[in-house]
Order: C-alpha cells, then sequence, then structure tokens
C-alpha cells in the first residue's frame, strides 16, 4: 500500500517533500543558537558584501555576494523568513552546512563559513558556481535545442553522471546519504564543474531514524519503490542507486523523470511503488547504448537484491563501458568480451585480421601449388593410361585369337603367340601400377578426382589381364596389392561387378554363364572337376554356375563336349552351338551381328541386315569359290552379298569394357574376304590384298527390303 499521508495533493510531484517538523520549538535568542549549535561569535557575514538574489527553494534563500577579504565572490544561503525561528529547520539547516563540508570533495560544493546573523538568522557561505542544473540540460536537449545536443553528447552527458556518482560515493564513504538525489540537484558549471547540490535532506548512516513509516522525505519522482509503498523505515545505500539510477535514466532518454510527470499524485505513486517507469528508449536525435540501457535497468530494479550493491558498483560498470570493458549487467559471453577487448586494444583485430589473411593467402597459396601439380599428374595420368590401355588391348587380341591351323602345326609359332601375350600384359600391369603408385602422392581433392576418374577402370583391367594366366596364387596376390590403395575400397563400393569380382576372389569361386546356340530351353549335362567329383545338371540358354576355382570337363546329353578353367574371381561364357538338322542359312535382323560356329555369339550394331557364313559352307574361300557359291545361293537374284571393310571394321572397332570388339566379338581365326577380293584382318584393322594360300573366312551380307 502505498504511504499517502506525508504528500500534499496540490503540491508539484517534482518537488522535495521535507521530513515532518517535530514542532518542538522557536528560537528568538540568536546568541544562545551560537552557544547551542557551538558557532564562533564572529562569524556573523557581517563582512559580506554586494547581496544579489540567485534563487529560492522550499526552505532556504541563495545570495551572491562578495568577501572583501579574499576578494572573491561566494554563495550566502539563509533560511526563509518562516523557517528563521524554527528550531528543528535551522537544526537541519546546521546540519546540511556541516554535512555538506565534512565530505570535502571536488564534486561537493566546499562550504567556506557557517555563521549566525542578528538579521537574517543562520546562514553558511559556500563555492559560487556559475552553470545550470543536469534538469535545465534535459529540458533543452528535450525540446531540440541545437547548441544543448552539440554540448551534452551521450559521452558528456555520460562524464557527469560518473562524476555526480563519485560525489555520492564519497559521501557514502563518509557515511552520509543525501536521501534527495535528483537531476535538479546536479549542478553542471561552465568550466565542467559537476557539484551535488541540497544536502538539506541528507542523513548518517548510524544517526537513529528520522525517516520512519508516514514520516519520509524526498522526491516521489526519484524515490526507491521501497521508500513510497514503506517496505523500508529509511533511505540506504540501495535506495541511493535507484536514485541515481533514475538520474541514468534521464540522461540516456532526455525525459526529466522515469514516470510521467503530468499524471495525479495517486497514480504516480502507484507506478513508482509498483516500479512501472516509462520504456527506457533512445531519445530522438539521441543514442542509447545497450550497456548503458542494462545498467540503467539494473540501478532501478525493483527488487532490491538485483541492483548495485553500491555506487562503487555502480561506477566500476559504468568505468567498464567507457573503456570498452565488458560490463556486469550485460551479458558478457565470449564473443561480446572479444568485441569489447577489440574496442580496447586496436592493434589485436588488426593483427587478427592480418594474420587471417595471412593464413588464408598461405592456405590458397598451398591449395595452388596443390592444384597444380594435381592437373599436371592427372593429365600424364592420362596419357600413361592410354599406353597401359593400348598394351591392355594388344594383350587381351593375343589371347582370346583362335591359332591358326598354320600355328598348331608349328610349337614355335604358338611359343611366341604366349609370349607376345605375356609381354604386353606384364607392360600394361606395370604402367597401370606405376600410375597408383604415383597418385598416392596426389592431395585429398585430387585422390578424390582421381578415384572417379580412372580407379574403377584400372582395377578391373589389373584383374581382366591377371585373370587370364588362371594362376589362382596370383590372382591373391594382386589382390592384396590392390588393396594397399585408398582408392581400392573406393572403387568396388562404387562398380558392383569390380565388388562382386572381388568377393569370387576371396572365396575362390568363379562365374561361367552358359548360352546355348540353339535356345532350347533345358539341356541335361554332366560336370566332372579336376578332382573327380561329378555333378549332373540341367542346362538352360542363359544359365549362371557360380563354381570353386578349378578345371572343369562338361559333356551334354547330344555328345557335345567341353573343356573349361574356373579362375578366382572369373566371369566367363561358354558357348554351347546346337547344329540344326539340315543345312540353313540364318537371317539376322538389322541390329544384330552373327559370329561363326563354334564360338558363337550375338551383339548389337547397326550395320545393314546381313547374314554371317552358313553352317554348310566350307571354313575357308578364294574370291572366286565365294562367288560361285553367291551364285548358288542367290539363284539369279541379288540378295546376299560379300562384306566391305567398312561394315567390319565398325563391327569390331575396339571398345573400353575388357573385349576386343566394342560389341564383344570374339576374335576369329582368320581373315575375312571382302567383296573386291581382298581381305580385312579383325586383329591388326589393316586391308590385306595378299594373304598365305588367297584362302580366308566367309561372311555373307543380306539385304532385306
Amino acid at each position: 500500500m502505498v504511504n499517502m499521508e506525508q504528500w500534499d495533493k496540490n503540491s508539484d510531484p517534482g518537488a522535495t517533500i521535507p521530513a515532518a517538523s517535530t514542532g518542538d520549538g522557536n528560537v528568538s535568542d540568536f546568541g544562545k543558537l551560537r552557544e547551542e549549535f557551538h558557532i564562533f561569535p564572529g562569524e556573523d557575514g557581517s563582512k559580506y558584501e554586494e547581496l544579489k538574489l540567485l534563487g529560492m527553494g522550499g526552505m532556504g534563500v541563495v545570495f551572491s555576494a562578495k568577501d572583501p577579504t579574499l576578494e572573491r565572490h561566494v554563495a550566502v544561503k539563509i533560511l526563509r523568513e518562516p523557517f528563521r525561528h524554527d528550531r528543528e529547520q535551522i537544526a537541519k539547516f546546521v546540519n546540511e552546512a556541516r554535512i555538506t563540508a565534512r565530505i570535502d570533495h571536488p564534486n561537493i560544493v566546499a562550504v567556506h563559513q557557517l555563521g549566525v546573523n542578528e538579521h537574517h538568522g543562520i546562514y553558511f557561505s559556500m563555492r559560487r558556481i556559475s552553470g545550470e542544473t543536469l534538469q535545465n540540460a534535459i529540458r533543452r536537449l528535450r525540446e531540440g535545442d541545437t547548441g544543448a545536443q552539440q554540448q551534452y553528447t551521450t559521452r558528456r552527458l555520460l562524464d557527469i553522471f560518473i562524476a555526480g556518482c563519485n560525489g555520492v560515493a564519497a559521501a557514502h564513504e563518509k557515511k552520509i546519504l543525501h536521501c534527495d538525489l535528483k537531476p535538479a540537484n546536479i549542478m553542471v558549471g561552465a568550466f565542467g564543474e559537476v557539484l551535488v547540490l541540497d544536502w538539506g535532506l541528507a542523513k548518517e548512516f548510524d544517526a537513529p531514524a528520522s525517516v520512519r513509516r508516514n514520516n519520509i522525505s524526498g522526491t516521489p519522482a526519484y524515490m526507491a519503490p521501497e521508500l513510497v509503498c514503506g517496505s523500508v523505515d529509511r533511505p540506504d545505500e540501495l535506495t541511493e542507486v535507484y536514485a541515481m539510477g533514475t538520474i541514468l535514466y534521464s540522461i540516456l532518454t532526455w525525459r526529466v523523470a522515469p514516470f510521467d510527470m503530468s499524471l495525479e499524485k495517486e497514480v504516480l505513486l502507484e507506478k513508482v511503488a509498483s516500479g512501472k517507469y516509462l520504456p527506457l528508449r533512445a531519445p530522438k536525435g539521441g543514442h542509447l547504448p545497450r550497456e548503458l540501457a542494462a545498467i540503467c535497468r539494473k540501478a532501478m530494479s525493483s527488487d532490491r537484491s538485483e541492483r548495485y550493491a553500491t555506487i562503487t558498483e555502480l561506477l566500476s560498470d559504468l568505468h567498464n563501458f567507457r573503456d570498452g570493458r565488458p560490463v556486469k549487467a550485460y551479458s558478457p559471453n565470449a564473443v561480446y568480451r572479444f568485441f569489447k577487448l577489440c574496442r580496447r586494444h586496436p592493434a589485436i583485430p588488426i593483427a587478427v585480421i592480418v594474420a587471417g589473411f595471412t593464413l588464408l593467402a598461405y592456405s590458397m597459396t598451398l591449395r595452388l601449388i596443390e592444384y597444380t601439380n594435381d592437373r599436371s599428374f592427372l593429365n600424364a595420368s592420362q596419357l600413361t593410361l592410354q599406353v597401359a590401355d593400348d598394351h591392355f588391348r594388344s594383350s587381351m587380341m593375343q589371347f582370346q585369337r583362335t591359332p591358326r591351323p598354320e600355328e598348331l602345326s608349328h610349337p614355335v609359332r604358338l611359343a611366341i603367340r604366349e609370349r607376345n601375350f605375356l609381354l604386353q600384359a606384364q607392360l600394361a600391369m606395370r604402367e597401370y601400377f606405376s600410375i597408383l603408385d604415383s597418385a598416392a602422392g596426389l592431395s585429398a581433392s585430387g585422390r578424390k578426382e582421381f578415384a572417379e576418374l580412372y580407379a574403377v577402370h584400372i582395377f578391373k583391367r589389373i584383374f581382366a589381364l591377371q585373370l587370364q594366366s588362371g594362376d589362382t596364387d596370383e590372382v591373391h596376390e594382386v589382390l592384396e596389392r590392390c588393396r594397399r590403395w585408398s582408392f581400392f575400397q573406393y572403387a568396388c563400393e562404387k562398380d558392383h561387378s569390380l565388388a562382386a569380382m572381388v568377393r569370387h576372389i576371396e572365396n575362390d569361386t568363379g562365374v561361367i554363364t552358359i548360352q546355348l546356340g540353339g535356345g532350347e530351353a533345358v539341356m541335361r549335362a554332366g560336370l566332372t572337376m579336376s578332382d573327380g567329383k561329378e555333378y549332373e545338371l540341367e542346362l538352360s540358354n542363359g544359365k549362371v554356375l557360380e563354381l570353386a576355382a578349378g578345371d572343369y570337363y562338361l559333356r551334354l546329353e547330344n555328345g557335345m563336349q567341353a573343356f573349361f578353367r574356373i579362375v578366382p574371381g572369373g566371369n566367363e561364357t561358354l558357348f554351347l552351338p546346337v547344329l540344326p538338322d539340315e543345312p540353313s542359312a540364318v537371317v539376322i535382323p538389322a541390329d544384330h551381328f552373327f559370329i561363326e560356329l563354334p564360338t558363337s555369339g550375338v551383339i548389337r550394331c547397326n550395320l545393314e541386315p546381313f547374314m554371317i557364313k552358313p553352317y554348310n559352307a566350307p571354313a575357308y574361300f578364294t574370291l572366286e569359290e565365294a562367288q560361285a557359291f553367291l551364285e548358288l545361293l542367290n539363284c539369279g537374284s541379288d540378295s546376299w552379298r560379300l562384306p566391305n571393310a567398312a561394315e567390319l571394321q565398325k563391327a569390331w572397332r575396339p571398345g573400353r569394357d575388357d573385349k576386343v570388339s566394342l560389341y564383344g566379338l570374339p576374335a576369329v581365326s582368320g581373315p575375312v574376304i571382302l567383296y573386291n577380293g581382298e581381305f580385312y584382318d579383325p586383329h591388326t584393322g589393316k586391308i590385306e590384298h595378299d594373304v598365305p594360300g588367297d584362302r580366308g573366312l566367309l561372311y555373307l551380307v543380306k539385304n532385306i527390303d
């Protein structure tokens, strides 16, 4: 409940409310007054000359006067006529003079003399200051006075406030409370002086309580809520902190008080008691630093425990703000502290920025060097890879080419052929491993790019070469060697066929696919392993068998036999042609190519529709025999013809998937005769005019409308 007994409803809410007088008597004999208050008799103020009225307060009047002894102007304060003989007011007047003199601080007005005049009663003289009160300066700022806004910047106002806090802190050091702190009681001198005035309500910390419930003094708009509502019976340092917070509020918002002074007295007191002051916002044309706003809110907290405990603590936060240090009242997190440190020491952010740019430049330089080295290596790797792939293709062509009859009859030629295959395979393997060894020196991004471009291709070709050897131990050795590179795991994750090959090598198994040329649904067969174990199978076209590594013998129910070897990780196709009962030609659609028996197969290509060697034709032909066969086959028409070189070159064009041809054509046993009598060799891609024996394989093309 707000204590209303001491407030006059018709009084100015901004005026000081004096403590109630005890009314214990008047004083008529000033001589006795000197004795009672221990005032030296000679101090009667008669020496002061040229008195001029400066101002009038609730109980006192202030005159300007000249001190002829020291030839200086001073201010002389006396009691107003109604209070000159009031013992209570005289005691307070003397108390004000002596307390002010006792503080003795640059921000407290200096008292020169205390005396009694026979005509004007008690008086004291003090330093005269020319200037204006902080309240008047704030009013001018609020009214948009350009001169005031130029003079009273935020920093200047903060310096004034700090000076006032210093004066109050000095008083607290002497165990003295002001009890009426407000902008009107802070004087700003013409030469920058800041003085805390009007110590008429001042009290000592340990003095008997003169402020009790229903008997309080001060200015309502600047008093702490606990004093207004009566929850405490005397002012203390915390109430002084609150009062200084209201002055800081006025400085930050350019309002004379934290509350609307036009409100009725009862409403104003209710708001003061509840701590509901006007929002703390920057004035028009002004600036409100967040840290100062936080300091103000903390000082004006309704909860006494959340305020600054002393004016000294308040000053500490103000100095921290002014010096660019973290402010206790404003969330001192690490980022906030860092920026405060940078403001105090500008060299730090400059050093950090320079170090950051240096580190960035160094990092970019290293990255540029790495990028240049990576580009150089990748370009060189591409050339090396082309050489390796050339050796790979040559090796595979040597391996897959069917021996010619003259080679079969000459073991030396077969040995040379085997040596050529091994030589090309070794050269290819050496180049592939050389690329992998060099790639280990790439940067992280370079290794990633290398893995994306080449890893799968290189590892698949390494295994394709090794699988042709048929040596199980060597295949495992190559696998262990490949595992040493980080690219290998990436390649296995990226390519499922490579991962499946590795899995089969680890399990010592391989895969073989059975292709039945006749397309029969099911055919029974017996399978015998090298260790003598036998199995019965039912084979169908496209049947996939996963078998342990080793040699196998297969016999079909139609009497056809086949031998094959399973190498760990291998994935081969076994063609088992089924001959028709009657010799006939096979017509192939426009997008297919049919290879001679027994190595029959089907591929995709975009040649014109044609047909390949009929079953009853001889294996080798001269041009005359081919023309005679065409005449017999065409029966006077021109449906069948010999192929040209372009068609066969396109069919056997080298590919990139570990096969001799782009379309998967296996090797043939000899050159193919062309329409003009020349011969095309799929192994070399060359056209020969003369072939030993002048005989070649017969491939026929059928023109279909």
